[in-house]
């Protein structure tokens, strides 16, 4: 069996097909210049609840729904907007905004997602450095914290986007998260 790339287990065809529809799914989206990453832990497990799969016969899970209503604030999105998700996929890609996972594979144990991220934490540097070439890098999970460190000491410190010196908890960043991207962007401008 082939090692994922993407969370560096031992995988069958059909999860290497499953990452890579995810990846063109979000590549649809890519800015050609990523003024923020947004970088969570990992993809959620079910497809439907995937950030950049716009919510058509089938609706997100009520946790998935919230996570892109959250994120989404980011652009000035009010709560409660019912605005359609394709549009609101566009207008973030617009804005220079890009959601990318650490582990890009879906993995549900705390455990295993702290041990898969920390392991994939020099290909991750890698990877924002070499491909997505961000203004800025929002941390969305405390199963980033050995990100930190890492990006903080390969010239990132004034550019991290934290929450307390540390990255956001992805239950619960909302306004918080808006307010401290806007307040970076007005300083780094």
């Amino acid at each position: 069996m082939p090692l994922c790339d993407g969370c560096g287990a031992q995988v069958d065809e059909a999860h290497i097909r499953s990452r890579i529809e995810r990846l063109e799914q979000a590549t649809r989206y890519r800015p050609i210049h990523i003024q923020v990453l947004f970088l969570a832990a990992a993809p959620p497990p079910q497809p439907a609840d995937d950030f950049y799969r716009a919510a058509t016969s089938t609706k997100r899970s009520a946790a998935s729904q919230i996570f892109f209503d959250e994120i989404t604030k980011s652009i000035g999105r009010k709560p409660g907007d019912t605005a359609d998700e394709q549009a609101t996929l566009s207008e973030f890609q617009r804005a220079g905004f890009y959601l990318a996972f650490a582990v890009e594979c879906p993995i549900e144990s705390p455990e295993q997602l702290a041990t898969a991220a920390a392991q994939l934490a020099p290909r991750v540097l890698l990877r924002v450095n070499t491909s997505y070439k961000p203004k800025f890098v929002a941390l969305l999970s405390p199963a980033l914290q050995p990100l930190v460190a890492m990006f903080r000491n390969n010239s990132w410190a004034d550019r991290l986007i934290l929450q307390d010196g540390a990255p956001f908890d992805d239950s619960s960043f909302g306004a918080t998260l808006a307010d401290r991207l806007t307040k970076a962007l007005v300083h780094h401008s």
